[in-house]
């Protein structure tokens, strides 16, 4: 009797062994970076790999087959051999690449400035600010005549829609730093939203002017 109870035991106590065994080894897929991935990149199927992996270090928002990212365009970097997740592709190249979430209205083009801090508010701007762009000939930069006509600033843009702030080193600006390029005072860029029919404007003052930005507080 003794050993039917000994012999029963052993048998459950196979059995859970077993499958505890089988839920630790079971796997599950996961799509891969086979190269690094920067940002605004349209991902092509070399780009990827399907590898097995152990689902505990699966999360539920990385993608599971290559067909689910294809097309897709990277918003946040990826780098070679990592998982990609749902959250690090877009269907397009928007404005929600730059982290803000703002979407760039139709007709509109994404442009950046150089700036600093001081030509900046103060750098307390942050993305979706409205600002009125002012552009002060800068003779030194645009290598002018020293005898040419006085610089006069010439407003070229009106409540244009600020879309993300980078640093001198082209990262993105940590909000939680409270505006442009807090921690010091290099020269910085600021991305905004402007009109298609704008951009011949914007693109000769960036070669030879100085830009001052205003924020209204209506």
């Amino acid at each position: 009797m003794r050993r039917i109870v000994y012999l029963s035991a052993f048998v459950a106590l196979s059995g859970i062994a077993g499958m505890l065994y089988y839920s630790h080894t079971q796997q599950s897929t996961a799509v891969v970076a086979t190269r690094d991935l920067p940002v605004g990149t349209r991902i092509q199927d070399a780009d990827l790999a399907v590898r097995r992996v152990n689902p505990a270090s699966v999360g539920p928002q990385v993608l599971t087959t290559v067909g689910a990212a294809l097309g897709q365009v990277v918003a946040f970097p990826v780098l070679a051999g990592q998982m990609l997740d749902a959250r690090q592709v877009a269907p397009s190249k928007n404005a929600a690449l730059l982290g803000s979430g703002l979407q760039v209205p139709q007709g509109y083009r994404i442009i950046g400035l150089p700036v600093s801090p001081t030509t900046a508010v103060g750098g307390v701007l942050k993305p979706g600010d409205l600002v009125d762009v002012i552009a002060i000939p800068n003779p030194a930069k645009a290598a002018a005549a020293l005898d040419e006509t006085p610089t006069i600033p010439i407003r070229i843009g009106s409540d244009v829609l600020v879309l993300g702030l980078r640093t001198d080193q082209g990262g993105q600006v940590d909000l939680s730093d409270h505006g442009l390029n807090a921690t010091n005072a290099k020269p910085a860029s600021v991305l905004l939203a402007i009109p298609q029919n704008e951009e011949t404007a914007y693109s000769a003052a960036i070669a030879g002017s100085t830009f001052v930005l205003t924020l209204s507080t209506e």
